[in-house]
């Protein structure tokens, strides 16, 4: 009797442990110190960023356990653990997609130029992983949505002129910033604004991953291109721990530039998710893609469907400074990355 009694006791410790560890999976940026949560942990960092897998994970689990309790309960009558566990599992597949749908699951629509009034600003965020991009495909669109401004990461300088040019030929004039890592580095990050939008002019940054430029006039929003490193891999990260340290640095010091650049926009590959710490100090900006209903599309990587990868390109604002008019998430071919197309109005 005596163990029999010990082994439902460990048999309840284990449900618990099970919930907790279940619990955890959903938020775990509050778990841990400032800069050092689960959520930039090595592994748990790469389960986050994945989501959708989770509300895969945890379905099949509780329906697994499901089956396994519906056969104890046939052979024995009982199987209290067994469901507590099912339910467990199965509210924590429920929470992860919650958190998703809130964000929103739809692609949106790409607005067209022809409904742009004077001053909205339509921002296309795409990395063009080179020269892997088609340039039509771009120019297209940029044409199709009346795109003003595209923040372009791993475009390079040579990349960017050529994707000028093109514009220019098809009667669409931008100005072309590369940053200061050099016209032919093809892991730089690039910025085409529409002359419609006045001068800029490009405000030297310290970041590597960081290219800033402001109007010339004072007329117009400032606009931050970011891209920090990647972070590795769940094996890279235990042999070359700085590695893993420096992505979370990186994302650090560009998630609060919306926050500290009133009345601007941040854009960019961030490597990073909405559930990664750093992400969580982006206050009082926001992602408008979750306020366009298209935030819980994955933007990368595009061989995966749209609702099973992970989201980690942004476009930050301050909705004291902008309104979200429309919004999409966007295939070029080429690209290993889906494009964030957002349209907004500045609030007087």
């Amino acid at each position: 009797m005596t163990d029999h009694r010990a082994m439902r006791t460990l048999g309840w410790i284990a449900v618990a442990l099970i919930a907790v560890a279940a619990v955890a999976t959903l938020d775990p940026a509050r778990l841990g110190p400032d800069g050092a949560t689960l959520s930039t942990a090595n592994a748990a960092m790469q389960f986050i960023a994945l989501r959708p897998w989770l509300v895969l994970g945890f379905t099949v689990a509780a329906t697994l356990t499901g089956l396994l309790a519906a056969g104890m309960l046939r052979w024995r009558g009982r199987a209290p653990r067994l469901i507590t566990v099912v339910v467990i599992l199965g509210l924590t597949a429920v929470g992860h997609g919650a958190v998703l749908a809130g964000r929103g699951l739809s692609a949106g629509g790409v607005p067209t130029a022809a409904t742009e009034t004077a001053d909205e600003i339509t921002l296309l965020n795409l990395n063009l992983r080179g020269r892997a991009a088609d340039t039509d495909d771009v120019v297209d669109l940029v044409r199709e949505a009346g795109v003003d401004v595209l923040v372009l990461p791993e475009s390079g300088g040579d990349v960017l002129g050529e994707l000028a040019d093109a514009l220019a030929a098809a009667g669409e004039r931008f100005e072309a910033f590369a940053g200061t890592r050099g016209v032919s580095d093809p892991d730089g990050t690039g910025i085409l604004v529409s002359e419609s939008m006045g001068a800029y002019e490009e405000v030297p940054s310290t970041e590597r991953s960081v290219l800033r430029i402001v109007p010339v006039s004072g007329d117009g929003p400032p606009i931050t291109a970011v891209h920090p490193r990647s972070p590795p891999g769940i094996r890279t990260a235990l042999v070359r721990p700085q590695a893993l340290q420096t992505w979370r640095d990186e994302v650090a010091a560009v998630a609060p530039l919306c926050a500290q650049t009133p009345g601007g926009i941040v854009a960019g590959d961030f490597n990073a998710t909405l559930d990664h710490a750093p992400m969580r100090t982006i206050a009082p900006c926001v992602d408008a893609s979750v306020l366009a209903g298209i935030g819980g599309v994955s933007t990368y990587p595009v061989r995966m469907p749209a609702l099973l990868g992970t989201t980690i390109d942004h476009v930050l604002i301050d909705p004291a400074d902008f309104e979200v008019t429309a919004g999409a998430v966007v295939e070029v071919p080429g690209t290993d990355h889906r494009g964030v197309l957002i349209r907004l109005v500045p609030v007087r």
